[in-house]
């Protein structure tokens, strides 16, 4: 009998019984908004430095952070939603949108699954802890003991899962890349100005890495040098003995 009282809480904490499955608190629909965002300043040095100001200031967290060189910075933020527009507005002022695009997702069906679901499980703790108290033998008390840390332990898990949805209702997850002008190509919407400086710049490069070429093997140019002395000395006797 007393196994019989603690499976059938334990099935009804699942939704096997009645129809709590049906349980719904709150028509209001719940979406989780990401975005992506990348983004060339104009001033290099110190947008990194800024941007992650503004994320700390807008109430905000930096979620990871990675760098690739002197060419760009990747970031994963999670944004307050109600200040996400104006985080945005001041980041594009920085510089050059190169491609910016948002994603909405609907999750109010497995939010309200999430929802009843825990109140299911909050019940089902209750009666749990109820016959703990009318338990009176070793048995009986091992055995409420036990149902009773799986219910637990299955609560957390879904109040945990019921605040992972909350934070996505209320803050958006962006992923802004910061490109530096100097590497953003014409077509993705650099300036053609600043690509025509690069290839002057690269061709100066090339330049004086061909220079320290010369000066390196100064010993080879020597040897040809004398080479080509030599050979023409020879080449003056034998006319001369012609």
């Amino acid at each position: 009998m007393w196994r019989a009282i603690i499976l059938g809480a334990i099935l009804t904490a699942c939704g096997g019984g009645g129809n709590g499955g049906s349980y719904n608190s709150s028509s209001e629909t719940v979406q989780t908004v990401s975005a992506r965002m990348e983004l060339a300043p104009y001033r290099w040095k110190g947008a990194p430095d800024s941007v992650e100001a503004w994320v700390a200031e807008y109430g905000g967290r930096l979620l990871s952070r990675e760098k690739e060189e002197d060419r760009a910075y990747s970031y994963t933020l999670r944004i307050p939603t109600p200040k996400t527009e104006a985080f945005l507005a001041k980041v594009r002022r920085l510089g050059i949108v190169l491609s910016e695009r948002t994603n909405l997702v609907d999750i109010t069906k497995e939010a309200m699954d999430i929802e009843s679901r825990l109140k299911i499980k909050e019940e089902a703790v209750e009666r749990l802890q109820n016959l703990l108290r009318q338990a009176r033998t070793p048995s009986e008390i091992l055995e409420a003991e036990k149902a009773l840390q799986t219910a637990l332990s299955e609560r957390d898990e879904l109040r945990s899962q019921y605040e992972n949805r909350r934070l996505l209702a209320e803050y958006i997850r962006l992923d802004l890349v910061l490109r530096n002008l100097r590497y953003v190509e014409y077509s993705q919407g650099g300036s053609y100005w600043l690509q025509l400086w690069r290839s002057v710049e690269s061709g100066w490069d090339g330049f004086v890495y061909f220079t320290f070429a010369l000066a390196y093997l100064w010993w080879l140019w020597l040897l040809i040098a004398i080479l080509i002395f030599v050979l023409w000395r020879r080449q003056r006797r034998f006319n001369k003995a012609a």
